[in-house]
């Protein structure tokens, strides 16, 4: 699981700092864009909580995650979470149809929010799919990755 995180960090800071680079956001004051995307940063991880504490409830893994946090053992919760989430095939957010629909409000809120916070969310967001479809890509069952790099790169040349 730490591996996964810091995975996740790293390509988000080389992401960050490209953008840094690109678009000569030096200034202290950019400070809610990277706070925007740490954020977004471990958003995707809300399909697996959407999927274990209200689509299927009636699951093992549920059931088995919902004691653990009634009892207050979030780190078990979390762990459990992590160990079983290739049990969890048919997640909302990672489907072809919401990249889709994500990847032009991206667009959106890129191109016309002036609000920092929101841009590094959604790019930030946008980087976790492609980590997901590379990881597809790799696997040989997808081709998403391609152009959500592009898309990525893009809209970030957009800041």
């Amino acid at each position: 699981m730490k591996k996964e995180v810091i995975n996740h960090f790293i390509f988000w800071l080389s992401y960050f700092i490209f953008l840094t680079l690109a678009n000569s956001l030096y200034s202290f004051s950019y400070w809610p864009l990277y706070v925007g995307g740490l954020v977004g940063l471990f958003m995707s991880n809300l399909d697996h909580l959407l999927h274990v504490f209200v689509l299927n409830t009636q699951e093992l893994t549920s059931i088995r995650v919902i004691t653990l946090v009634k009892y207050k053992q979030y780190k078990d919760a979390i762990k459990l979470l992590y160990d079983t989430k290739e049990e969890r095939t048919n997640l909302i957010f990672h489907t072809n149809n919401f990249q889709l629909i994500f990847t032009v409000l991206t667009f959106w809120v890129v191109s016309s929010s002036g609000n920092l916070f929101a841009r590094g969310l959604v790019l930030s967001y946008l980087l976790s799919l492609v980590i997901f479809n590379l990881k597809k890509y790799i696997a040989k069952t997808d081709n998403n990755f391609i152009w959500m790099t592009l898309t990525l790169f893009v809209f970030g040349l957009l800041l």
